[in-house]
């Protein structure tokens, strides 16, 4: 997830200053989710089961049944985007049934909490309209910091509204909250100040 924000700014002095102040700006970005090098789950092989990132994209997605998942892949294969390909497949057979309800995490946080991270990425704006490229930094990573703990604490947010536990997988897991197992995906979450 790529937090993103715009803002106005108005100046009586050369405004070629302004411009380039404002494409430099736009160079940072602050990304929210779990980088590829640290989404393998604690004392797992990397090479085998699934890793964090995967996890966290089933949970928003849901799982679809292992047929439809074979019957789509040749067309990604070929490169069909996966929402053409699924749209086929709809077409063909009705709508699927889901094995695992959808449960978003990352893009569900953010968007709860917009208003405050903006909040939180104005220094970084300001820090860079005065020419301050490492406080403009500084704010970027304070900014990380506060929305991936934000979706850290989705996981236990009553109001996420995601699907309850089936009694099945409480029974197994010996838990009733969703995504709350060994804690390995919600710490997994962080964020990364980079450049486009």
């Amino acid at each position: 997830m790529v937090m993103k924000g715009t803002a106005t700014v108005t100046s009586k002095g050369d405004p070629n200053i302004l411009k380039k102040i404002m494409a430099d700006l736009g160079k940072l970005e602050v990304y929210v989710g779990i980088p590829e090098e640290e989404a393998s789950r604690e004392g797992e092989n990397k090479n085998e089961g699934i890793n964090n990132a995967e996890l966290a994209y089933i949970h928003t997605h849901g799982i679809r049944a292992g047929s439809m998942r074979e019957e789509m892949q040749p067309n990604m294969n070929k490169g069909m985007p996966y929402s053409k390909a699924y749209e086929m497949y709809v077409q063909e057979h009705g709508s699927p049934l889901w094995h695992s309800p959808p449960r978003p995490i990352i893009e569900s946080a953010i968007e709860k909490h917009k208003d405050k991270i903006a909040d939180k990425l104005k220094p970084a704006l300001k820090a860079r309209l005065n020419g301050d490229e490492q406080g403009a930094r500084e704010g970027l990573e304070k900014a990380g910091m506060f929305a991936s703990g934000k979706v850290k604490d989705f996981f236990t947010d009553p109001e996420n509204g995601w699907a309850p536990n089936t009694p099945k997988t409480i029974e197994e897991k010996g838990s009733d909250r969703p995504l709350v197992d060994t804690g390995s995906l919600r710490q997994a979450i962080t964020y990364v100040v980079g450049e486009k």
